[in-house]
Order: structure tokens, then C-alpha cells, then sequence
């Protein structure tokens, strides 16, 4: 019976590392969630400090030593009167580990002793601001903690319980249109990582932007949540090939694969007749899922003109002559010849507007003041 009690003993305090201080003014109690942990690996640290002389007020105060060892921040301090000129500080942190071996966390620990009437004082003023009040400071030595940290048997490109989701817009676009793809990936866990779902794909131009960035401390590592946005413009089928991701769970002690999935997306080529037509407009995508980001801008205005640029010209480049851009009866006329005759002319601050005008039928009235400030241009 007293070995049972005496190894279930034993397991309890295993589960917490401790150290325990008292001085003249106050005790004090450090603790860790784990003693031995993987690099990278999340745990919490508590420090508790409670008043023992009774004669005055008194503030705590604990920082964290900076060390490239370990990275640790403050996730909460609470402050409670337990009775008068008897104060309790609970100071909780989130620590990862960066180095294998014998870690030492240390911190800095000051108590500052204040009178009532200096803490009186500053009521008086209408402010409650610690750093006003005249205080004697005490610097208190802290033992540091000692964490045993051990390397993964494995690399890994993350540390953390995580997922990776993903949703393709549709696997068909036109060539004029963008395939668009958005990545969720969302977990807890270390929050520095590499993690791009797409990166390059051959003759494939890709617009990206991350539309969704959070992250939040939690005893359990850094909650985090992002959405990567994809706009893949191409004259040629693409293939999204899939991505694998190397993780380890501290949880579940186990490594394990996020596994992106593979698209492959139809390009259907566009009849370049199509463009001059006055009735038959391409359809107007709508990207609101994009948010008001640059990616929905880069997407409303490229989308219109970028991959037309693939098609080879079917004109001759005069230089001294414009008829064809005097005679362009809508603005989708205008952009075709923009981008495929006179692109080398540097006239691209007009294809925003005149994209406008063909996509969103903004401002058509201004198309005849546009193509006659470009003949002024193309003139010089």
C-alpha cells in the first residue's frame, strides 16, 4: 500500500517542475507544465508570487531574459487582493524551445514597496498608474528553470495539430479568366513555418495573397489561421500539383502528413473575334470571396487583358501610323489593340479604365476622351 501511494505520489509531481522561493517581502513560486519537451514544442510556465509583509502595498513585476534558446511570451498577468496589504500575481507564459540540451529560462523579478500615503497620493491625482508611485524597488534573484529538450527523430516542416483545406473555383476557365484557388490552413502549434501551398508552376502566371492572418496565444501554442488566395492566369491547361507538409503533434505524439490535394484546371482558348465583339462580352467573374484585397484588384484588372497577351499579334507595327486605334468603336476594340500592337509603347496606365469600361460598363463616356489622349501619346 505505501509503495502505491508513494509511485502515484511520485507521478504527480512529476507532472509539474516547480521551484519554490520565499523572501522577506513575499513568496514566490515558479512552475512549468513540462520538464522535458521536444524543440519547438509548446508549454506554459506560471510564476505565482503572494505578499508576505503586511505593512504596505506592493507590486510585482516579472520579465522574461531574452535568449535565442527559447522564445516565451507574456500570455496573462492577474493581480488579487486577497486582503488588505496581502496581494497575489499570477504571471502566465507560453514558451517554445529552440535548442536541444539543458535549457536555463531566466527572468528579472522586482518587487516594489509602496506606502498608503504615496499610493493615496495618486488616487488623489486621478491616476492609477503603478510607475507614478514612489516605490522602493527590490531586485530578487529567481533560480532559473531547467528544461531538458530533446530533437525530433524526424524533420519536420511544422510543430503543432494542424490542417490544410483548399477549394478550387472551377476546374474549366476561359483564357482570359483566372482559375482561382484558396488554401485554408488552420491549427495550434509553433507559429513560424514555411508554408506555400502553390509556388511555380511553368507558364503559368500566379497572383497570391494571404487574405486571412491570425494568430493568438494559448497555453497551447499559437492559435493560428490563415487563407491563402491564388489567381492562376494561363494560355495552356494547368496542373496544381499536390504538396506534402511534415508535421509533429506534441498532443498525440506522432508524426503525421498534410497532403494538399492535386487540380487539373481546363483552359478553353478564346476566339480572338470574340474581343471586338459588341454583344458577346465575356462574363464579369465575381471574386468576392477574394475580399478587398490587392488580389481581387490584381484579378479585376488583369484578368481582362493578361492572358490575351499569349496570342501572337495578327497586325503590323507601324509606328507613324493609327488608323486602327482611330477607328476602335468600343473600349474592348481599344484594349485588344493596347495590349497586343502598342504594348511596347508603354500604354498601360489606360488599360485599368478601359478595362473598367468593358467588364463593369463604368464611365463609358469617357471611352472617346481615352483613345484621344492615347493618339496624343502614341504621337509624341
Amino acid at each position: 500500500m505505501k509503495n502505491a501511494l508513494g509511485k502515484t505520489l511520485f507521478l504527480l509531481l512529476s507532472l509539474t517542475f516547480t521551484l519554490f522561493a520565499k523572501s522577506d517581502l513575499a513568496t514566490y513560486q515558479l512552475t512549468s507544465s513540462k520538464e522535458n519537451v521536444y524543440v519547438k514544442e509548446a508549454l506554459e510556465i506560471k510564476f505565482v508570487a503572494t505578499q508576505k509583509e503586511r505593512l504596505h502595498n506592493m507590486f510585482f513585476f516579472l520579465e522574461p531574459k531574452k535568449s535565442d534558446n527559447y522564445k516565451i511570451v507574456l500570455l496573462n498577468k492577474e493581480a488579487n487582493e486577497l486582503a488588505h496589504h496581502k496581494k497575489e500575481t499570477i504571471f502566465t507564459f507560453l514558451l517554445f524551445p529552440l535548442k536541444e540540451g539543458s535549457v536555463e529560462v531566466d527572468f528579472n523579478f522586482t518587487i516594489k514597496v509602496a506606502s498608503d500615503e504615496a499610493v493615496a497620493q495618486v488616487y488623489q491625482g486621478s491616476r492609477d498608474n503603478v510607475k507614478w508611485i514612489e516605490t522602493i524597488n527590490t531586485q530578487v534573484d529567481l533560480q532559473p528553470l531547467i528544461l531538458k529538450v530533446k530533437k525530433l527523430k524526424e524533420d519536420v516542416d511544422l510543430v503543432g495539430d494542424f490542417t490544410l483545406t483548399s477549394k478550387l473555383q472551377s476546374d474549366s476557365v476561359n483564357s482570359y479568366e483566372s482559375a482561382n484557388v484558396t488554401y485554408s490552413f488552420n491549427g495550434v502549434g509553433y507559429d513560424v513555418f514555411n508554408v506555400e501551398p502553390i509556388t511555380k508552376i511553368k507558364d503559368v502566371e500566379i497572383f497570391s495573397e494571404i487574405t486571412k492572418h491570425y494568430d493568438k496565444e494559448t497555453p497551447a501554442g499559437y492559435d493560428i489561421h490563415r487563407e491563402f488566395n491564388y489567381a492562376l492566369i494561363s494560355k495552356n491547361d494547368i496542373v496544381v500539383k499536390a504538396k506534402e507538409f511534415k508535421c509533429y503533434s506534441p498532443i498525440h505524439d506522432k508524426f503525421y502528413t498534410m497532403k494538399t490535394q492535386e487540380y487539373v484546371i481546363k483552359v478553353k482558348g478564346m476566339d480572338k473575334s470574340n474581343l471586338i465583339d459588341k454583344v458577346n462580352y465575356p462574363e464579369s467573374q465575381d471574386l468576392s470571396q477574394l475580399g478587398k484585397t490587392i488580389l481581387t484588384y490584381l484579378i479585376l484588372f488583369f484578368s481582362g487583358f493578361l492572358t490575351a497577351k499569349y496570342f501572337p499579334s495578327s497586325f503590323s507595327l507601324k509606328k507613324k501610323q493609327y488608323s486602327d486605334v482611330r477607328e476602335a468603336k468600343n473600349a474592348k476594340e481599344l484594349l485588344f489593340l493596347l495590349m497586343n500592337k502598342y504594348d511596347v509603347y508603354k500604354l498601360r496606365v489606360y488599360y485599368e479604365p478601359l478595362n473598367d469600361i468593358v467588364y463593369h460598363d463604368a464611365n463609358a463616356r469617357n471611352f472617346k476622351k481615352i483613345k484621344k489622349q492615347i493618339l496624343k501619346d502614341l504621337d509624341k
